[in-house]
């Protein structure tokens, strides 16, 4: 029996040795499972362009206790026209033993002209241990970097300078103001002055805003020759380089009209599109001589004289046939 004790103890003894590696590893690895949840998620526009949007997602995660294995967070945009998953991205979330609070950033590029859900799903070992969303529209709204002037138009005032031949020299006042912090760029203006209802284009010039201070406003003045008796929009176009920055528009009415009744019957505006013609090109802001056009047709000039021959040689006709009779 003390023969069988001692091997059964060497046997025991043996079998822990081979095993005891593997038993410790599994008691160090038990342990609750980690708690992480989402508290608070803040999106940042970081890129803005005329076509997407980048946007910096930063999730603030509590770490209420357990200890993390391979945690991530997943960032997944989904489109609220569609429904369809537009790009998602994925961001590590850092182990820790004891109880913080996390921030986790991630970027996502989507397009501007949509909505989109944002929809945050927090991994852990496998598996999910929070989620969470928030919803960002109205992208469009976001002013583009390569637009960004701070150059606003506040009004535009117009003064007649003249009148001759049918045609009004008007002088538009332009109140451009600088809202931005910092000292503008010279930037390019194009005023176009547009017949209201056929939406021709009666004349145009160009000028510059010139450098205008911060929080202060500069006039600048223009002309343009458009015919009398018609109604026009005068649109302001603020240019940087080659990139469209701004538009704006305000009529001026040389034919105003007066309100008549709903029952009266509209009458047909003729316009004389003759008026509206420029020939030749122009460069901006400069105006060519305007040629009197040639006439449809031209008489055939005729020597003098001929019609009384003709006459004296019929009274002649006329006498010697009297003789004969």
């Amino acid at each position: 029996m003390l023969t069988v004790l001692l091997a059964s103890v060497l046997i025991i003894s043996f079998a822990i040795a081979l095993i005891k590696e593997d038993a410790l590893v599994q008691y160090t690895d038990y342990g609750p499972p980690s708690q992480l949840f989402i508290r608070e998620v803040d999106v940042k526009p970081t890129e803005v362009t005329s076509a997407t949007v980048e946007v910096n997602v930063t999730a603030y995660i509590n770490h209420a206790g357990g200890k993390t294995k391979n945690a991530t967070m997943l960032l997944r945009a989904i489109s609220r026209d569609t429904g369809l998953l537009a790009t998602q991205a994925t961001a590590p979330i850092p182990g820790t033993d004891s109880e913080k609070t996390l921030a986790i950033s991630q970027h996502l590029k989507v397009e501007r002209n949509g909505g989109y859900e944002l929809k945050l799903l927090l991994f852990d070992n496998g598996s999910i241990r929070d989620s969470g969303s928030v919803n960002i529209q109205g992208l469009n709204a976001i002013t583009p970097q390569s637009k960004r002037s701070g150059i606003n138009l506040n009004n535009i005032d117009f003064m007649v300078s003249g009148v001759s031949d049918g045609r009004v020299t008007i002088e538009p006042d332009i109140y451009l103001e600088n809202r931005g912090p910092e000292t503008s760029e010279n930037l390019k203006l194009i005023i176009k002055a547009r017949q209201a209802d056929s939406n021709l284009l009666a004349d145009r010039a160009s000028s510059e805003t010139g450098v205008i201070a911060s929080e202060t406003t500069a006039v600048r003045r223009v002309k343009l020759e458009v015919p009398d008796e018609y109604n026009y929009m005068v649109a302001v176009e603020l240019w940087k380089n080659d990139v469209l920055i701004n538009t704006w528009e305000k009529p001026v009415l040389l034919a105003p009209a007066k309100t008549v009744p709903k029952e009266s019957v509209e009458k047909k505006m003729n316009i004389e599109v003759s008026k509206f013609v420029r020939e030749g090109t122009q460069d901006e802001g400069i105006r060519p001589p305007y040629a009197t056009p040639p006439p449809m047709y031209a008489e055939t000039p005729r020597e003098p004289g001929f019609e009384v021959l003709g006459a004296v040689m019929a009274l002649i006709l006329v006498i010697a046939l009297r003789r004969r009779l």
